[in-house]
């Protein structure tokens, strides 16, 4: 299958954004479509990925926004119990939904740090291309380098090839 990518970079980091799979995902996965590499084969172009950046980054503060309300809750409520502990003999649980809700977004947080940085408003100059997406021993491949990403996205069954 051939995707339409644009690359660029952010200081010495290259990245690229999958453009031909952007509407085909929900919004909260959008994030795992740009992904860390340079494919081969790309052209200068005038293509404008402003709008897939902003979208990237308000994602990312609800992630941040979103994990830090989750710790400072947890911390408050072991702070109201902790002084019981050794009065009542008792045992913490945490709900299984909550910590999945916030699990997804620490995913969405640490993937665009270690792609992108932590500020990401001025990137280089945009070159696009079309690569092939393949499905290799459970990996996914764009251009013939592994897409992080993208097999995460195929192994929630959300992206298909």
């Amino acid at each position: 299958m051939e995707i339409q990518v644009a690359a660029s970079s952010i200081g010495k980091k290259r990245f690229y954004i999958d453009l031909s799979s952007w509407d085909r995902v929900e919004r909260r996965y959008r994030p795992f479509l740009v992904n860390s590499g340079w494919p081969g084969g790309l052209a200068s172009s005038a293509v404008d990925i402003t709008s897939y950046m902003e979208e990237v980054a308000r994602l990312y503060r609800e992630a941040v926004e979103a994990i830090g309300s989750a710790e400072r809750s947890f911390v408050k409520a072991v702070a109201k119990m902790w002084p019981w502990r050794f009065i009542v003999p008792s045992r913490f649980e945490i709900d299984a939904a909550a910590l999945g809700e916030v699990r997804g977004y620490w995913e969405i947080k640490t993937h665009v740090e270690s792609v992108l940085g932590k500020k990401f408003d001025r990137w280089g100059e945009v070159y696009t291309a079309k690569v092939k997406m393949e499905a290799r021993g459970g990996a996914v491949y764009v251009g013939d380098a592994p897409s992080l990403g993208h097999t995460y996205l195929l192994l929630l069954g959300v992206l298909s090839l």
